[in-house]
């Protein structure tokens, strides 16, 4: 009886992180996609054009995660917006206009899977101009596209995105799908989970 304890207790545990990072899969309707653009237009932060990309991005939804890549330069000095005093770092308000969008994504399955600081310049660049020095490099996992649309038309999201503007000299950030991770945090989770229970069987039996 123990060892059923055991092992149901494992799996339960990993079927509730399931539901936290994959979801339940499902494509974004017209509808949704119309609704999510709509509201997002109410803070005018997007072009025509990014507005079209966008949409172009969520009408081909799988269902599935993605990952968000992205090249940052930081401004030698943040501008003086509200919420910037002297002396900050522009560091110190990319962090400070991140951390909320992090909070937001990590409660709906979404994790930075690489964070980390430019060791030097491009080694490679063709048909893009100035593009040969950057500061941070980062990509984000996102559970799906219909999560980060739900942070995207977020308030809070929109509240502190003059920091970014104030922080950032230049960057870009594009979408990747399908993509693949070796050794995955389902697949962490699954052999931790799987390790613990053994352990335990092990040690009862």
């Amino acid at each position: 009886m123990t060892i059923f304890i055991i092992w149901t207790t494992a799996f339960i545990l990993y079927a509730i992180f399931w539901l936290w990072y994959v979801g339940i899969r499902k494509p974004l309707s017209k509808s949704e996609v119309d609704y999510y653009l709509n509201e997002l237009e109410k803070y005018s932060n997007k072009s025509v054009q990014g507005l079209k990309d966008l949409r172009d991005f969520l009408e081909n939804d799988t269902g599935k995660s993605f990952v968000m890549v992205n090249s940052i330069s930081l401004k030698d000095t943040p501008d003086l917006v509200e919420g910037v005093k002297e002396g900050d770092s522009s560091r110190k308000i990319l962090i400070a206009y991140h951390k909320p969008f992090m909070k937001m994504m990590f409660k709906r399955g979404g994790i930075g899977i690489f964070h980390g600081r430019v060791a030097g310049k491009s080694v490679d660049v063709i048909g893009i101009e100035n593009a040969e020095q950057w500061k941070i490099s980062g990509i984000n996992r996102f559970r799906s596209r219909r999560d980060f649309m739900e942070i995207l038309i977020h308030a809070t999201f929109h509240e502190k995105h003059e920091l970014k503007f104030a922080a950032l000299s230049k960057s870009i950030a594009y979408p990747v799908d399908p993509w693949f991770q070796l050794g995955g945090l389902n697949t962490t989770v699954a052999l931790a989970l799987g390790l613990m229970a053994a352990l335990l069987h092990i040690f009862i039996t």
